[in-house]
């Protein structure tokens, strides 16, 4: 029986955990005692950058690789941290030796149409450079992927490409598919957070009541979050259902069980 925070949709041949509500146990269990390796694209965002400081700060990660446009952080180095940097993303292809050798892969891109500089720019970042790093991560046979989502994703949505929202919607999904469908990974989380604060200031009244009121997620718990999710995943051999996690709430909960 399933509990009061985890539904499991079905199609053909497509299963999926997806937990809504404040968890009170975490999807993967414990935190495992082996060390890991994790490589990470749109490292240099909000939640990337936070996530890459989080990993590099913890004694359960010994190897971090990022693959970037420009170093992490400002060019300083960190004995756990290899920077691949290349100059355009359509060369990513050159770089799939350095995605040997890791356990967890996570997908930070994150963009918006007006920086992307159009609506097929958009779908080219943010479901282009994706598929290819899914691709080059199964071909390295990384077991395991995350993903940053959003609330509302939607691979079968109706998308003109002058109504972004819809557009929005429809290119996160197929985002997600990528590490779900067009891949076979062992472990997949897909993370589908609602509003998020790109800098929080713990001074600030609002920011404040929005981060306890769960309508605000600060980027440093998204990157808790999913540091906490692929902290527990088991070695394995066999493929498990993809687990999502959809709401601040729910993402903010998991990150202390």
């Amino acid at each position: 029986m399933l509990g009061n925070d985890e539904r499991i949709t079905r199609d053909i041949e497509y299963i999926m955990r997806i937990y809504k509500n404040k968890l009170t146990s975490h999807p993967r269990g414990d935190i495992s005692n082996k060390k890991n390796r994790g490589i990470i694209v749109g490292a240099t965002g909000a939640t990337g950058s936070k996530l890459v400081k989080l990993l590099l700060e913890s004694d359960k990660w010994e190897k971090i690789t990022t693959v970037s446009r420009k170093p992490v952080f400002e060019g300083n180095s960190h004995k756990k941290l290899n920077e691949v940097i290349i100059n355009s993303f359509d060369k990513l292809d050159q770089t799939f030796n350095h995605w040997k050798g890791h356990d967890s892969f996570f997908n930070c891109i994150g963009t918006t149409r007006k920086i992307a500089g159009g609506a097929k720019q958009f779908v080219d970042i943010e479901y282009g450079i994706s598929l290819k790093s899914a691709e080059l991560a199964n071909k390295a046979e990384i077991p395991n992927a995350s993903v940053i989502s959003a609330s509302g994703a939607n691979p079968d949505g109706f998308s003109v490409d002058w109504i972004h929202p819809l557009l929005y919607t429809k290119t996160i999904g197929l985002k997600e598919e990528t590490l779900s469908r067009k891949y076979n990974f062992n472990n997949v989380s897909i993370f589908r957070p609602g509003m998020l604060i790109r800098y929080y200031d713990k001074t600030s009244f609002l920011q404040q009541f929005f981060n306890n009121s769960c309508l605000g997620l600060p980027v440093n718990s998204l990157a808790s979050a999913m540091k906490r999710d692929a902290e527990s995943i088991q070695t394995q051999a066999s493929k498990t259902e993809p687990i999502v996690y959809i709401g601040n709430k729910c993402i903010k909960s998991s990150i202390t069980l």
